[in-house]
Order: structure tokens, then sequence, then C-alpha cells
């Protein structure tokens, strides 16, 4: 039987970065109980790890340590195994669009079916949010070095950050990633995402925040700001609170955007 460590080797030869316990038993032609053996004794030293039941990743020396493979390239990996569309966003997903000081503890991903285990390997840890409908979204295929990892357009970052602000370390946090995105945002791709979706409330939310913070483009701010003044113009509804968590009694209103202002906007940049 050939040793497993190189069929390790001979596996990666072949361009792959994983395989199932089924495979083993083909491939070696051993009984699952065998197979199940060998895998047990190579998760002990490292060499593989088992983000799924059966399934099983290639862990090279220099991320023995950590205990896995990083974050973005063990999720299109074990994404495609659990047959889960997903996409990278929220803080992660900002990273990919020049946002860097508010990074989140995990990996943090959109998915279109529910996840109830948790996603943590060694060091790594991964974030997966559900969202039941993934129509009209807008991402882009970024090279790994285990395929390709789907990461949210930047005006899908943001539609996000403003929709899961919990996940997203809050409103604050929020206006300090989103002046960092600021020059990498499309008017117009920003505008049409807000068509698709028919919902104003982020859009109020955005408009206020962004004339609450500094940014390295003041000119692209305003014309953002501008261009969702324009948008909402007769579309918005009643006043909607700017934190929807917090009391709305007693706080100021601000007509321009519909917001109730019962907190403070504050960029830690």
């Amino acid at each position: 039987m050939m040793n497993f460590s190189d069929y390790l080797k001979e596996v990666r030869q072949k361009g792959q970065h994983a395989f199932t316990l089924n495979q083993i038993m083909v491939d070696l032609k051993l009984s699952r109980s065998a197979a199940w053996s060998v895998v047990c004794r190579s998760s002990e030293r490292g060499d593989i790890m088992s983000p799924a039941q059966g399934f099983y990743v290639i862990v090279p020396p220099e991320n023995q340590l950590q205990g896995s493979i990083p974050a973005q390239e063990l999720v299109p990996l074990l994404m495609n195994h659990l047959k889960v569309d997903y996409y990278v966003s929220l803080l992660s997903g900002a990273q990919y669009h020049g946002a860097s000081h508010q990074k989140s503890g995990a990996f943090q991903i959109i998915v279109n079916k529910q996840i109830k285990h948790k996603l943590e390997f060694g060091q790594v840890k991964i974030e997966a949010i559900y969202k039941k409908s993934f129509e009209s979204i807008s991402t882009q295929d970024v090279a790994v070095k285990t395929g390709y990892l789907k990461v949210a357009a930047v005006e899908l970052v943001v539609f996000d950050l403003l929709t899961y602000r919990n996940q997203s370390g809050g409103l604050n946090h929020i206006a300090t990633v989103l002046s960092e995105l600021i020059e990498a945002i499309d008017i117009t791709k920003l505008i049409e995402r807000a068509q698709k979706i028919k919902s104003t409330a982020w859009l109020q939310r955005l408009g206020y925040i962004l004339e609450q913070i500094d940014s390295m483009d003041t000119e692209k701010t305003q014309k953002i700001i501008d261009a969702l003044e324009y948008y909402l113009n007769s579309k918005m509804s009643g006043f909607i609170a700017l934190a929807s968590e917090l009391p709305k009694a007693g706080h100021p209103r601000i007509k321009k955007w519909k917001i109730i202002v019962n907190t403070i906007i504050e960029s830690d940049l």
C-alpha cells in the first residue's frame, strides 16, 4: 500500500487540496475502518484537518501551527463540499476593497443555507451569516491557492454592513469602514442596487452617516450624498431610527434623510 504521506503529495501534485474518506477508500483500496485509522493518525500529526464529516483538507507545513489553512483558502473548498452558495462580505469583504482598520475576529461570509455547527478550526474562525435570497447579488472572483473566492462587490458590502449592523461591530465601526470605502464605490451601481432591493432604510442611514464622517475623498463623498438625496426624494415614507435597537422617543429628527438621531456617529479614524 502507498504510504499515506506519499498519497498526500500525489493529491497535491494533481492540484487538489482536499479529499473525502470515500476517495481514500477507493484510491488506496482500504476498508472504511482502515481509512479512518489512517486519517486519524495524519490528523494527529497536523498534516490534514477535517472541517466537515468525512471531508479532509491538506494542511501545508507553514500552516500547521495555526491548525488550518487560512480562511480565504478554506472557504471555497468547504462551501463547495457542503454545496452552499456564499460570498465574502461585511468587515471581511470590505478588506478586499481597501478598508483595513476594522477587522473582524472571524472571516465573515454570507450563505444561502443555515450552517448550525461552529466553523472554528485551530486559530481560524469563519462566521457564516444566513441570507434567504441571493437574488441580485454582485460578486467578483478573487484567486486564492485553493481556487477562487467569491467576494461581494463594494456596493453589496455597503448594503450588508448597514443591514447586518450587529455583525459589523455597530454603527461607529461601519462609519470607519465607509470612510475607507468611498473611493471604491461606484455611485451608479449603488443606486442600481437600491432599485433592485426596493428598500430605502439602508440608504437613509448611509446618507446621514456619510455627512457625519471625514473621508480621504471629500468630493467623492459629497457626490454620493447628492446622488442619494436625489434618489431618495419622494421615496422615503416614515422616519426611521438611526440605531433601530435603541429607543426613538425624545431624539432629534433629520428631515433630509427622515432619520431619528438616537445615537452619535463617531468614526474611529
